[in-house]
Protein backbone atom coordinates (compact mmCIF):
# COMPACT_ATOMS: atom_id res chain seq x y z
CA UNK A 1 0.00 0.00 0.00
CA UNK A 2 0.90 3.32 -0.93
CA UNK A 3 2.40 5.76 1.83
CA UNK A 4 0.28 8.41 0.86
CA UNK A 5 -2.41 6.32 2.58
CA UNK A 6 -1.18 7.44 5.64
CA UNK A 7 -2.11 10.69 5.10
CA UNK A 8 -6.19 10.23 5.63
CA UNK A 9 -5.34 7.96 7.83
CA UNK A 10 -3.26 10.54 9.97
CA UNK A 11 -6.03 12.93 9.51
CA UNK A 12 -8.51 10.48 11.59
CA UNK A 13 -5.79 9.54 13.73
CA UNK A 14 -5.30 13.33 14.73
CA UNK A 15 -9.12 14.12 15.15
CA UNK A 16 -9.23 11.24 17.54
CA UNK A 17 -6.12 12.25 19.45
CA UNK A 18 -6.80 15.78 20.45
CA UNK A 19 -10.39 14.68 21.37
CA UNK A 20 -9.69 12.18 23.66
CA UNK A 21 -6.02 13.50 24.70
CA UNK A 22 -4.05 10.63 23.36
CA UNK A 23 -2.09 12.15 20.75
CA UNK A 24 -3.12 10.26 18.07
CA UNK A 25 -0.51 7.30 17.94
CA UNK A 26 -3.45 4.71 19.75
CA UNK A 27 -4.88 4.80 16.06
CA UNK A 28 -1.59 5.74 14.04
CA UNK A 29 1.06 2.80 15.33
CA UNK A 30 -1.34 -0.07 14.94
CA UNK A 31 -2.39 1.63 11.16
CA UNK A 32 1.17 1.86 10.14
CA UNK A 33 1.89 -1.61 11.17
CA UNK A 34 -1.27 -3.37 10.11
CA UNK A 35 -2.09 -1.27 6.98
CA UNK A 36 0.78 -0.20 5.88
CA UNK A 37 3.29 -2.93 6.64
CA UNK A 38 5.56 -0.67 8.83
CA UNK A 39 8.29 -2.26 11.18
CA UNK A 40 6.45 -1.34 14.64
CA UNK A 41 9.53 0.88 15.63
CA UNK A 42 9.88 3.09 12.71
CA UNK A 43 6.12 3.30 13.22
CA UNK A 44 6.46 4.62 16.77
CA UNK A 45 9.06 6.50 15.62
CA UNK A 46 6.74 8.42 12.90
CA UNK A 47 3.99 8.37 15.39
CA UNK A 48 5.98 10.52 17.84
CA UNK A 49 7.02 13.45 15.41
CA UNK A 50 2.93 13.21 14.88
CA UNK A 51 1.86 13.12 18.38
CA UNK A 52 4.52 16.21 18.79
CA UNK A 53 2.52 17.79 15.95
CA UNK A 54 -0.80 17.28 17.21
CA UNK A 55 -0.11 18.66 20.64
CA UNK A 56 1.09 21.79 19.10
CA UNK A 57 -2.18 22.45 17.01
CA UNK A 58 -4.45 21.15 19.75
CA UNK A 59 -2.89 22.89 22.40
CA UNK A 60 -3.68 26.40 21.41
CA UNK A 61 -7.70 26.07 21.65
CA UNK A 62 -7.85 24.06 24.69
CA UNK A 63 -5.68 26.69 26.34
CA UNK A 64 -8.10 29.42 25.03
CA UNK A 65 -11.02 27.66 26.15
CA UNK A 66 -9.85 27.45 30.09
CA UNK A 67 -9.19 23.98 29.54
CA UNK A 68 -5.72 23.41 30.87
CA UNK A 69 -4.72 23.37 33.86
CA UNK A 70 -1.31 24.43 33.97
CA UNK A 71 -0.08 23.86 37.78
CA UNK A 72 -1.14 20.42 37.79
CA UNK A 73 0.93 20.29 33.63
CA UNK A 74 4.06 21.75 35.47
CA UNK A 75 4.14 19.33 38.30
CA UNK A 76 3.93 16.56 36.25
CA UNK A 77 6.30 17.79 33.18
CA UNK A 78 9.75 16.76 34.92
CA UNK A 79 8.81 13.12 35.77
CA UNK A 80 7.07 12.64 32.35
CA UNK A 81 9.86 13.87 30.46
CA UNK A 82 12.30 11.82 32.75
CA UNK A 83 10.28 8.64 32.02
CA UNK A 84 10.36 9.55 28.48
CA UNK A 85 14.17 10.08 27.92
CA UNK A 86 14.67 6.60 29.76
CA UNK A 87 11.83 4.99 27.41
CA UNK A 88 13.83 6.72 24.46
CA UNK A 89 16.93 4.90 25.73
CA UNK A 90 15.65 1.47 26.45
CA UNK A 91 14.18 1.44 22.73
CA UNK A 92 17.34 -0.17 21.01
CA UNK A 93 16.91 -3.61 23.78
CA UNK A 94 13.53 -3.97 23.38
CA UNK A 95 12.19 -6.54 20.92
CA UNK A 96 9.30 -5.67 18.65
CA UNK A 97 7.75 -8.47 19.18
CA UNK A 98 7.49 -7.71 23.14
CA UNK A 99 6.98 -3.52 22.28
CA UNK A 100 3.36 -4.67 20.55
CA UNK A 101 2.24 -6.85 23.66
CA UNK A 102 3.44 -4.16 25.45
CA UNK A 103 1.05 -1.82 23.29
CA UNK A 104 -1.79 -4.55 24.21
CA UNK A 105 -1.38 -4.85 28.09
CA UNK A 106 -1.35 -1.14 28.28
CA UNK A 107 -4.60 -0.39 26.26
CA UNK A 108 -6.15 -3.19 28.39
CA UNK A 109 -5.34 -1.20 31.42
CA UNK A 110 -6.58 1.71 30.47
CA UNK A 111 -9.83 -0.13 29.28
CA UNK A 112 -10.20 -1.20 32.46
CA UNK A 113 -9.55 2.21 34.26
CA UNK A 114 -12.25 4.06 32.03
CA UNK A 115 -14.83 1.33 32.38
CA UNK A 116 -14.35 1.20 36.02
CA UNK A 117 -14.98 5.35 35.99
CA UNK A 118 -18.15 4.91 34.03
CA UNK A 119 -19.14 2.91 36.87
CA UNK A 120 -18.97 6.15 39.58
CA UNK A 121 -21.64 9.21 39.04
CA UNK A 122 -19.71 12.37 37.68
CA UNK A 123 -18.37 14.39 40.90
CA UNK A 124 -19.32 18.17 41.96
CA UNK A 125 -15.94 18.88 40.82
CA UNK A 126 -16.24 17.72 37.46
CA UNK A 127 -18.90 20.44 37.07
CA UNK A 128 -16.48 23.00 37.98
CA UNK A 129 -15.46 25.37 35.33
CA UNK A 130 -12.36 26.53 36.54
CA UNK A 131 -10.42 23.28 35.80
CA UNK A 132 -8.33 23.60 39.41
CA UNK A 133 -6.93 19.96 40.34
CA UNK A 134 -6.79 20.28 44.17
CA UNK A 135 -4.29 17.01 45.41
CA UNK A 136 -3.07 15.30 48.80
CA UNK A 137 0.14 13.82 49.33
CA UNK A 138 -0.63 10.59 48.60
CA UNK A 139 -2.51 11.45 45.17
CA UNK A 140 0.92 13.46 44.99
CA UNK A 141 2.78 10.37 44.79
CA UNK A 142 0.55 8.34 42.81
CA UNK A 143 0.65 10.84 39.77
CA UNK A 144 4.19 11.57 40.29
CA UNK A 145 4.90 7.71 39.59
CA UNK A 146 2.52 7.12 36.83
CA UNK A 147 3.49 10.39 35.05
CA UNK A 148 6.93 9.15 34.48
CA UNK A 149 5.82 5.53 33.61
CA UNK A 150 3.62 7.79 30.64
CA UNK A 151 6.46 9.41 29.96
CA UNK A 152 8.34 6.21 29.05
CA UNK A 153 5.36 4.42 27.10
CA UNK A 154 5.14 7.32 25.69
CA UNK A 155 9.14 6.81 24.07
CA UNK A 156 8.64 2.86 23.71
CA UNK A 157 5.04 3.00 22.35
CA UNK A 158 5.14 6.38 20.30
CA UNK A 159 1.54 6.91 21.98
CA UNK A 160 1.95 10.04 23.71
CA UNK A 161 1.70 9.39 27.11
CA UNK A 162 -1.81 10.20 27.05
CA UNK A 163 -3.05 6.64 27.49
CA UNK A 164 -2.02 7.28 31.38
CA UNK A 165 -2.21 10.72 31.57
CA UNK A 166 -5.81 11.07 30.85
CA UNK A 167 -7.22 7.94 33.26
CA UNK A 168 -4.60 9.39 35.96
CA UNK A 169 -5.88 12.92 36.07
CA UNK A 170 -9.89 11.90 35.74
CA UNK A 171 -9.94 8.94 38.03
CA UNK A 172 -7.11 9.29 40.12
CA UNK A 173 -7.16 13.00 40.78
CA UNK A 174 -10.62 13.85 40.21
CA UNK A 175 -9.58 16.41 37.32
CA UNK A 176 -13.09 16.89 35.18
CA UNK A 177 -12.46 14.69 31.59
CA UNK A 178 -12.60 17.81 29.64
CA UNK A 179 -9.55 19.56 31.54
CA UNK A 180 -7.51 15.78 31.83
CA UNK A 181 -7.68 15.92 27.86
CA UNK A 182 -6.27 19.65 27.41
CA UNK A 183 -4.21 18.84 30.04
CA UNK A 184 -2.50 15.85 28.71
CA UNK A 185 -2.49 17.54 25.19
CA UNK A 186 -0.38 20.15 26.91
CA UNK A 187 2.05 17.10 28.46
CA UNK A 188 2.37 14.97 25.33
CA UNK A 189 3.82 17.75 23.29
CA UNK A 190 7.24 17.66 25.55
CA UNK A 191 7.26 14.18 26.13
CA UNK A 192 6.81 13.34 22.30
CA UNK A 193 9.40 15.82 21.32
CA UNK A 194 11.99 14.20 23.83
CA UNK A 195 11.46 10.80 22.80
CA UNK A 196 11.35 11.46 18.79
CA UNK A 197 14.55 13.13 18.95
CA UNK A 198 16.19 9.95 20.55
CA UNK A 199 14.64 7.64 18.11
CA UNK A 200 16.21 10.60 15.30
CA UNK A 201 20.02 9.54 16.98
CA UNK A 202 19.01 5.88 16.13
CA UNK A 203 18.29 6.24 13.18
CA UNK A 204 14.50 4.89 13.16
CA UNK A 205 13.28 7.94 11.84
CA UNK A 206 11.58 7.17 7.80
CA UNK A 207 10.43 10.09 6.13
CA UNK A 208 8.19 8.23 4.02
CA UNK A 209 6.17 7.42 7.14
CA UNK A 210 6.98 10.73 9.14
CA UNK A 211 5.71 13.39 6.17
CA UNK A 212 2.40 12.32 6.07
CA UNK A 213 1.73 11.22 9.27
CA UNK A 214 2.49 14.52 10.89
CA UNK A 215 0.86 16.82 8.04
CA UNK A 216 -2.18 14.41 8.27
CA UNK A 217 -2.33 14.53 11.82
CA UNK A 218 -1.93 18.40 12.63
CA UNK A 219 -4.99 19.06 10.28
CA UNK A 220 -6.94 16.03 12.19
CA UNK A 221 -5.85 17.66 15.08
CA UNK A 222 -7.85 21.19 14.31
CA UNK A 223 -10.90 19.45 13.81
CA UNK A 224 -10.80 17.28 16.61
CA UNK A 225 -10.44 20.26 19.17
CA UNK A 226 -13.93 21.91 17.76
CA UNK A 227 -15.29 18.60 18.15
CA UNK A 228 -14.16 17.63 21.46
CA UNK A 229 -15.90 20.82 23.15
CA UNK A 230 -19.95 20.25 22.06
CA UNK A 231 -19.70 16.13 22.11
CA UNK A 232 -20.86 15.00 25.65
CA UNK A 233 -18.22 13.40 28.41
CA UNK A 234 -20.28 10.25 27.82
CA UNK A 235 -20.10 10.19 24.36
CA UNK A 236 -16.06 10.56 24.78
CA UNK A 237 -15.91 8.18 27.17
CA UNK A 238 -17.43 5.76 24.58
CA UNK A 239 -15.15 6.63 21.69
CA UNK A 240 -11.99 6.15 23.97
CA UNK A 241 -13.20 3.06 25.05
CA UNK A 242 -14.32 1.73 21.32
CA UNK A 243 -10.86 2.72 19.98
CA UNK A 244 -8.72 1.17 22.46
CA UNK A 245 -11.09 -1.97 21.89
CA UNK A 246 -10.37 -2.07 18.15
CA UNK A 247 -6.56 -1.08 18.87
CA UNK A 248 -6.31 -4.54 21.22
CA UNK A 249 -8.29 -6.69 18.25
CA UNK A 250 -6.14 -4.87 15.52
CA UNK A 251 -2.59 -5.63 17.06
CA UNK A 252 -3.73 -9.33 18.68
CA UNK A 253 -4.59 -10.49 15.02
CA UNK A 254 -1.69 -9.65 13.46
Amino acid sequence: MSSLWIFPIAIGAGAFGSMLGLGGGIILVPALTVLMGAPIKQAVAASLVAVAATSCAGVQTYLQAGLVDWRLGVRLLIPTLCGAIAGGLLIGYVPESAVRWLFIALVLYVLGQMLWAMRRPVSAQAARPDCRTHWDSRQRGIAVSLSALAGAISAVLGVGGGLIQVPLMHTILKTPLRCAIGTSTFLIGATASASALLYLVQGKLQVDYVVPAALGIVIGARVGVKFAQRVPTLALRLIFVGVMLYTVIRLALK
